[in-house]
């Protein structure tokens, strides 16, 4: 296992964004076998509620208690 130089989480959203704006899927800019290119896949394919349920408290949702 290497040191990742970003969190996971902000290069998981990497490639969320991407998939957000259209880019393919190999627009990876991350090196090939790469932890950093598994977890930008990952955050390519994973589902938007998927990604919700994986980081608690971190839905996009406001509190309208207010």
């Amino acid at each position: 296992m290497t040191i990742l130089a970003r969190s996971p989480t902000a290069v998981s959203d990497e490639g969320r964004h991407a998939r957000d704006r259209g880019d393919p899927v190999t627009a990876n800019p991350y090196a090939p076998g790469s932890d950093e290119r598994r977890i930008w896949e990952r955050g390519y394919t994973m589902p938007d509620e998927e990604a919700s349920a994986a980081a608690p408290g971190m839905t996009g949702e406001t509190d309208r208690a207010s």
